[in-house]
């Protein structure tokens, strides 16, 4: 009897192992199916955690926008900070209090925008009215702003926009703005033009005198100095405007071509000319 008994309990683990494994295949499509049912469960888990533990930050910056009234108001006095205004940019100029603070040479235009003063050097009267009014000004001077602007961008900080003729009440560009931006490519366009036609015809040599009145004449190194096979001719060579001209020594073969006009009372292929203003 107890020899049975231990025989038997020597094979129980066999038997449960043969028990366990017709369940299994009987029940084989419900336990995969709990089994999926928990890792899913623990991949939900686990991402959720994950999520609230890395919380997303949103952050929105927007220039500061100031009216005249409250960009005068940064003048330097009684220590307060030193702003001025350049085709409706505002820059904070306080680390150059000793070109800008009061009393010094360019306080002129803290406080405001006086944007053609940058290039008419008019620091004795501000007309609010005319001050920044720079669509009159020659493309010249469009360029030479810009410069300026660019300049400020790079040494002192940029504070915001001032509301005006550059910019509306929600720091947008207005119309003024947008046709400015138009004439300064206008300008560029035509200034690269000049360039490259006084790089192809260098400029005249020049001197005045009471007794002959003004003198221009070319020579193999007339111009930028630099050498040449030819010398050329004296023409007038006007720009765009047609107002204004410089003397350009122009070669031989090119003296046919219309943008050059000669000299009053002077051969046509001499090498000097003489004319009085």
């Amino acid at each position: 009897m107890f020899g049975f008994v231990k025989c038997l309990s020597k094979y129980r683990l066999a038997f449960f192992l043969i028990i366990i494994a017709v369940l299994g295949k009987v029940y084989q499509k419900d336990i995969v199916q709990l089994l999926q049912i928990g890792a899913a469960r623990y991949l939900h888990s686990a991402t959720n955690e994950r999520t609230e533990s890395v919380p997303v930050k949103f952050s929105e910056t927007h220039d500061n926008i100031f009216t005249a009234e409250q960009l005068s108001t940064f003048n330097g006095e009684n220590g307060a900070p030193i702003y001025l205004s350049l085709l409706g940019a505002v820059f904070d100029v306080s680390r150059g209090i000793k070109h800008y603070g009061p009393g010094c040479s360019y306080n002129f235009f803290v406080g405001r925008d006086a944007s053609v003063s940058f290039v008419s050097g008019e620091f004795e009267h501000y007309d609010p009215a005319t001050a920044d009014d720079v669509l009159s000004l020659k493309g010249n001077d469009l360029i030479e702003l810009a410069k300026w602007q660019q300049f400020y961008e790079k040494e002192y900080t940029y504070k915001g926009k001032l509301i005006g003729r550059f910019y509306d009440e929600t720091g947008q560009p207005t119309v003024y703005h947008k046709k400015f931006l138009v004439l300064l490519d206008e300008a560029k366009i035509a200034k690269a033009q000049v360039d490259e036609l006084r790089n192809r015809y260098p400029g005249c040599n020049i001197e005045w005198s009471e007794a002959k009145g003004t003198r221009v004449w070319c020579t193999t190194t007339s111009g930028d100095g630099k050498e040449r096979e030819w010398s050329g001719y004296p023409r007038k060579l006007y720009n765009r405007d047609n107002k204004n001209f410089h003397c350009a020594c122009v070669p031989e073969a090119e003296l046919s071509d219309p943008m050059f006009k000669p000299y009053d009372n002077c051969e046509d292929r001499s090498t000097e000319c003489f004319y009085r203003v």
